[in-house]
């Protein structure tokens, strides 16, 4: 072998001592290229091109949670099978396991009736009845994960061996333990859990919904609906009582404004309390009803239905007559027959036979009821009525109103008459629909109301009302007064004002009158003086003022009135 690569070396070696500087320099670069080539895919393929995030196949509900999860991130990875998710390198994988394993979403592995996809031909009994108790309790977890309100789910089903008899054989139970998811409502619903209960019971043979426990979390019972029972029923005794309080206010109600329209409303007083039956029943009875033939005319006197307590349906009759000998028989052949001696000439004397029979089936009319009876219906009522008097007023003979000691207005009460309370009675049973067979009671009853405040109050007021009346009294007389004065005094401001104006009057007659005297003396004085231009006509002006005054002495009399007022 060395000797072959020796010779192998040495014709290298030649031919390449033969080779040109060119060719050697060729050869030499592409040997390097070769070698730099095959470093650089070794490098290549030893690369990781991408890693599983797990090594072993998903379930489907966890698939499907992962798959959400690296959605959710952002993170870019690949599919296989639907069973296989890959990521592009182990690092990452690394990564990413760690960030699901904080989220809570790491794979659990549960295994469902697959388990009994590859069967061992050494597997025994028991392996295969824990594998299936495992299957069974594997499917009822799938089951319950893929609810909304549940993030996860832990069951334990115990399955005791069958027993040769029914009695002794012990229940399958359970216990499931949840985790509700963010923001659900599963721990108060009961419906929810009830509907969870039933699904795990119905999953498993042999296992009753009152054998399955249910805690959440924190290790609280979620079914025990017992303390639910006794809440439903606080619940609906409050609901009871509402409807009995809103159906007695409004009873009472209708009944106080039918009074109060009749007395009005300071004179009667209403109480009413119901008796509800909340008992539900649910009666089917049968009853045999006789047939109606003919109805009752309407229009006679008496009664003319005609009824049949049944009719005909089927009828059968029957009659046999026979009459001689009838056939004996006699065996085979050369056999003396079974008869007794003389037992046969009697039967050739003669025979009769006779057979009456009559069947007949009669049809019943029935009516079968079934009858629900309504939430609730009434019971008993009870009816309470106080209805005051008339109060009258006493006046004395004058028509005033008599006074007491306290200075208030005496009042006399009046009690009603039997034929009105009777009367008030009626429209009481009337408002409530009375059923004497259901025992109600009406009791309403003439009682005096204290109205003591009421009548201090309506006797200030009339005090006050009495003292504005003798108030508005004295201001009309003294307006009255005043209106007289201001008369009296406008008449005596005229009367005076006339006297003295006719005293003026006279006054400037006088005047005017001695006023002429001087003039016709001083016309007799100066008869012979020569008069200038003004004298004559002062002297005429002074003449036509006397004659003004002696025409008009009214309106001259106006005239120095007005000078004396202005001076």
């Amino acid at each position: 072998m060395d000797a072959f690569f020796k010779k192998m070396l040495e014709n290298a070696k030649n031919i390449f001592s033969t080779l040109s500087q060119t060719q050697k320099l060729i050869l030499i670069g592409v040997g390097a290229l070769v070698i730099v080539g095959f470093f650089f895919l070794i490098s290549i393929s030893s690369k990781e091109t991408e890693a599983l995030l797990f090594e072993s196949p998903l379930e489907q509900f966890d698939y499907m949670r992962i798959t959400n999860k690296l959605t959710e991130w952002g993170v870019d990875y690949k599919t296989r099978d639907g069973e296989y998710i890959a990521v592009k390198d182990r690092n990452t994988s690394a990564y990413l396991r760690m960030k699901i394993g904080q989220a809570g979403l790491l794979p659990q592995g549960i295994k469902g009736w697959e388990i009994f996809d590859i069967q061992k031909w050494t597997t025994t009994d028991f392996e295969r009845d824990v594998n299936k108790r495992r299957a069974i309790i594997g499917e009822i977890t799938r089951h319950i994960k893929l609810l909304e309100d549940v993030e996860d789910v832990s069951i334990q089903v115990t399955m005791p061996e069958p027993q040769l008899y029914i009695d002794d054989e012990e229940p399958y139970t359970a216990s499931v333990i949840i985790t509700p998811s963010p923001y659900s409502d599963i721990l108060t619903n009961k419906k929810k859990i009830e509907g969870i209960i039933n699904l795990i019971a119905f999953g498993a043979d042999r296992l009753k919904p009152e054998n399955v426990v249910v805690t959440d979390h924190h290790g609280n019972i979620l079914s025990d609906f017992d303390a639910d029972e006794e809440v439903n029923y606080l619940v609906r005794a409050k609901e009871e009582w509402k409807i009995k309080e809103k159906l007695r206010l409004k009873m009472q109600t209708e009944i106080s404004n039918k009074l109060k329209a009749v007395l009005g409303d300071d004179k009667v007083d209403v109480s009413v309390e119901i008796e509800l039956d909340f008992d539900q029943k649910k009666v089917e009875k049968t009853e045999f009803i006789p047939i109606v033939e003919r109805e009752d005319n309407p229009e006679t006197p008496y009664d003319e239905t005609v009824v049949k307590l049944n009719v005909v349906r089927s009828e059968k009759d029957t009659k046999e007559y026979f009459e001689g000998v009838g056939f004996v028989p006699e065996g085979p052949p050369g056999v003396e027959p079974n008869i007794p001696p003389g037992y046969k000439e009697a039967l050739e004397e003669g025979t009769k036979y006779e057979k009456t029979e009559s069947v007949k089936n009669y049809e019943v009319s029935q009516q079968v009821s079934h009858i629900k009876s309504a939430p609730y219906k009434i019971k008993r009522v009870s009816v309470a009525v106080w209805v005051d008097g008339t109060w009258k007023k006493l006046f004395d003979e004058h028509g005033k109103p008599m006074l007491t000691e306290e200075r208030g207005v005496k009042r006399e009460y009046i009690p009603r008459t039997v034929e009105e309370m009777r009367s008030l009675e009626d429209i009481v049973k009337g408002g409530i629909g009375y059923t004497p067979s259901r025992k109600d009671t009406v009791i309403v009853k003439n009682i005096k109301f204290d109205r003591v405040k009421e009548f201090e109050l309506e006797d200030v007021y009339l005090k006050k009302r009495e003292q504005i009346r003798k108030t508005l009294l004295s201001a009309l007389i003294a307006l009255f007064a005043i209106f007289i004065i201001t008369l009296a005094y406008r008449a005596f401001s005229r009367e005076f004002s006339r006297r003295k104006r006719i005293k003026e009057e006279e006054l400037a007659r006088q005047q005017q009158l001695m006023r002429e005297a001087a003039l016709k003396t001083a016309e007799v004085e100066s008869t012979e003086l020569e008069l200038s231009a003004e004298e004559k006509a002062r002297l005429e002006m002074q003449e036509n003022v006397m004659n003004l005054a002696r025409d008009h002495p009214e309106e001259v009399a106006k005239l120095i009135r007005t000078w004396i007022a202005e001076e």
